[in-house]
């Protein structure tokens, strides 16, 4: 059995307000995670409002649940804004270009199987630089 104590999470998330649990990792943090081959765990936590880079997945599907707070996500080829508040999941199929942002104090738990580095950015073009900077 694998383990990571929930004050060490905690503690990581003071210092990123993004911690992965669990996958094949390239990148250095400072929680020590769980090795998996085949999907990755994570957890984001906005202390402040917060856009993230619109992007998709190739291969992955994504799983997200709103432990607390707020999101809105924008699925850009269906331009259609959905809003997000504690207890929310969204699931987002491979290939689903969005783009994200968080109102103060939202933690979010992300699943994604397969897991592994297969994140298309997306240019950001004047209304959706607009979308992404305000709430």
């Amino acid at each position: 059995m694998a383990f990571i104590d929930g004050s060490e999470i905690q503690k990581a998330l003071t210092d990123s307000y993004r911690v992965y649990l669990c996958g094949d990792l390239k990148k250095p943090q400072d929680l020590q995670w769980i090795h998996d081959d085949r999907n990755e765990l994570g957890i984001s936590y906005y202390k402040q409002f917060t856009a993230d880079q619109p992007h998709y997945h190739t291969t992955a599907t994504e799983y997200n649940y709103v432990i607390s707070g707020k999101s809105k996500i924008y699925l850009i080829d269906e331009k259609k804004e959905l809003l997000l508040e504690t207890g929310s999941v969204f699931v987002l199929p491979p290939m689903t270009k969005y783009a994200s942002k968080h109102f103060d104090n939202t933690t979010i738990i992300f699943f994604k199987s397969p897991g592994g580095n297969d994140k298309q950015l997306i240019d950001v073009d004047g209304k959706l630089k607009d979308w992404l900077s305000a709430w």
